[in-house]
């Protein structure tokens, strides 16, 4: 497999021989359980409930893998900056960080082993998520039969002993990790998601479901290559914009959102490469899955003590009681287009707020959810339903704001009768168009499914079809029909 670099120094007429080499920059991780000790709620429901709990972390961890040695000239060249720029602002935030380069799979594996027990040591002495750790990789990866795979050092991702020595995210990774409820388990995967043993055919890519707790994001769609700058001295375009938004973090944007808000900004860096250099390719652009429950913020003892001081001082000539019950009156809104005409007025009226990072995620995300509820022929109502226990709520929230897996949650919920909500087939089949509409392939397949049994051919061809546009590759335990 060829690497995926490229050069922008090259001219454009060299670009598709050696500016554009094929790269599988695999930055994993798993586990940051952000835990709370304290909570802050955010916006009451009509019951006095809290819409929404935000957590911020107390004890913090890191450990950071970066491959850069790799044979047949398939070395990732920004691997050790990733790293080292990655420990810098890690560090910054108060994470005891753990950095390591070029580790042969034993090596991976020893660490990985020693990270988890200490975490596990750790967690005993705090209440559940009380615990932040991050697991980071950067170098080769590849995806194989639905799998992603994180590469070891030393070895060709191409090779024949790629697939027997590579790490497994799933397997060997995210289930590594302790888990604490409530909390957040994060995988930066900064890797391409194509498969080298595929030579034609279709490919074996897979959108995954996240475990509990879990964040999982990509940096790029599946099978679509990532890239990188053949340069020591920069980072891969996905590190570059993850660290930057992280840099820039208040202290009071979630972090799901502060991903977003890197997934647009790397997916700009790479618009402007190709522009240079006049390629025509898609660029990559990120994508996540997540399962969490409730949102998580990342702070430093600075950004604690900012949040401590009187509120008035937050944003000149402003009443913060007046901006802080604007804020939970947006919060609590349950129509998509009725919560991007808040935005905008919200935006308007307190500028330059400490919600105006929120602010640009949640238009962005509830303009995906009208154009999904649009294109799935629902009705509003659809995101009323009373009922539910307090994760069915959290989980509505974060689907009227375009989460596509918290809109399979739900679409579940209602098949199972599960989340404090009664079983309804009606209902399971309306949440699983939409998060099939929003970009979830597990959803769509699923439908397809169920259209299939019910004899709608055509819907169910037609929803088997997205599912694997979307990049999802089903499991050989279900019915593939040829797949």
């Amino acid at each position: 497999m060829t690497s995926g670099k490229f050069d922008t120094r090259n001219q454009a007429t060299d670009a598709p021989r050696s500016a554009l080499r094929r790269s599988l920059l695999l930055g994993g991780g798993a586990g940051l359980a952000l835990g709370a000790l304290a909570p802050e709620l955010f916006a009451q429901s009509s019951g006095g409930q809290p819409i929404q709990d935000i957590y911020a972390p107390r004890a913090k961890f890191a450990l950071l893998i970066g491959n850069r040695d790799y044979p047949n000239r398939k070395d990732i060249a920004p691997a050790h900056k990733n790293v080292t720029d990655l420990k810098d602002v890690l560090q910054y935030y108060e994470f005891k960080v753990k950095d390591y380069r070029d580790l042969d799979a034993l090596e991976m594996m020893r660490v990985l082993t020693e990270f988890s027990a200490e975490l596990r040591s750790v967690g005993e002495t705090n209440l559940p998520g009380g615990v932040a750790v991050v697991f980071y990789f950067c170098g080769h990866g590849f995806q194989s039969a639905g799998r992603n795979y994180l590469v070891p050092a030393r070895v060709d991702p191409s090779s024949e002993q790629a697939l027997s020595s590579s790490l497994r995210l799933n397997e060997d990774i995210l289930v590594a990790l302790p888990q604490r409820y409530p909390g957040i388990s994060i995988a930066l995967i900064d890797a391409c998601r194509t498969d080298p043993f595929i030579r034609k055919g279709v490919d074996d890519f897979n959108q995954i479901a996240a475990p509990e707790g879990t964040l999982v994001f990509f940096a790029t769609r599946a099978g679509r290559p990532a890239l990188a700058p053949i340069s020591p001295d920069r980072n891969t375009f996905f590190a570059a914009a993850v660290v930057d938004v992280l840099r820039e973090a208040n202290g009071v944007t979630p972090i799901d959102d502060l991903f977003r808000i890197a997934a647009l900004d790397c997916q700009a860096r790479v618009k402007a490469e190709f522009d240079k250099v006049k390629l025509t390719i898609l660029p990559q652009f990120p994508e996540s899955s997540s399962n969490l429950r409730g949102r998580f913020v990342i702070r430093n003892r600075q950004l604690e003590l900012q949040r401590s001081r009187p509120k008035g001082t937050a944003l000149a000539g402003v009443d913060p009681t007046v901006m802080e019950k604007r804020w939970e009156t947006l919060l609590a809104t349950l129509r998509p287009a009725r919560l991007i005409r808040l935005c905008e007025d919200f935006e308007r009226d307190f500028p330059g707020s400490e919600f105006t990072q929120q602010i640009r995620v949640t238009i962005a995300g509830a303009q995906q959810a009208l154009e999904s509820q649009r294109s799935a022929r629902l009705s509003g109502d659809l995101f009323e339903e009373s009922a539910g226990d307090k994760g069915y709520r959290d989980d509505l929230i974060k689907a009227l704001r375009g989460d596509k897996d918290a809109a399979h949650r739900i679409a579940i919920a209602y098949r199972d009768g599960t989340s404090g909500v009664a079983a309804s087939p009606r209902r399971a089949e309306q949440w699983l168009r939409f998060a099939a509409e929003l970009g979830n392939g597990i959803a769509s397949w699923e439908l397809s499914e169920s259209y299939n049994q019910s004899g709608l051919v055509g819907e169910a061809a037609r929803f088997e079809k997205k599912a694997l546009d979307l990049g999802y590759r089903p499991p050989p335990r279900l019915a593939t029909r040829g797949y």
